[in-house]
């Protein structure tokens, strides 16, 4: 009895071990991410008002106009692949947790599926949560206007300078 005891204490230290393992991974995927658009947004900066300075675009900013979109698309392609990773570990987390509700929530208690159900759920009725998903949509599609919005910027600046 005591053998067997161990064995699922083993397993539920593992298998949670192994959840907050990937959820640092996600964590870590988001800091990333957000560094990435960070510095995205403050180098463009810094070349838009090079480019702006006086007052006008010239056919002599060209270089610095591309070097604007490979910015954007550099920052547009970073965010992307760092949302992507985000994701993957978020679902390999989901699906570590669905596998200890299974194995270790089936004495009555609430899983840990069915709580962050019921606090997700007192948290999406509100009004801030409506407004700001109609405002931005998905949090991960608005990691990616930034630099997109850099990378618009930088071709409508090579036309205009060309």
């Amino acid at each position: 009895m005591s053998d067997d005891s161990s064995r699922q204490q083993t397993q539920k230290d593992l298998l949670w071990g192994m959840y907050t393992d990937i959820r640092a991974h996600a964590r870590h995927a988001e800091t990333w991410r957000a560094n990435a658009v960070n510095i995205v947004l403050v180098v463009s900066s810094a070349l838009i008002a090079v480019i702006a300075s006086d007052g006008q675009v010239k056919r002599d900013e060209l270089p610095v106009s591309l070097l604007l979109v490979f910015i954007g698309f550099i920052g547009l392609a970073f965010a992307a692949a760092y949302t992507e990773l985000y994701q993957r570990n978020r679902y390999r987390a989901e699906h570590l947790r669905a596998v200890l509700d299974e194995r270790f929530f089936t004495a009555g208690d609430p899983s840990l599926v069915e709580v962050l159900t019921t606090s997700d759920t007192l948290h999406q009725a509100g009004t801030f949560y409506r407004w700001t998903r109609r405002l931005t949509g998905s949090t991960q599609r608005f990691w990616l206007v930034v630099p997109s919005l850099v990378l618009v910027t930088g071709i409508t600046l090579v036309f205009v300078a060309a």
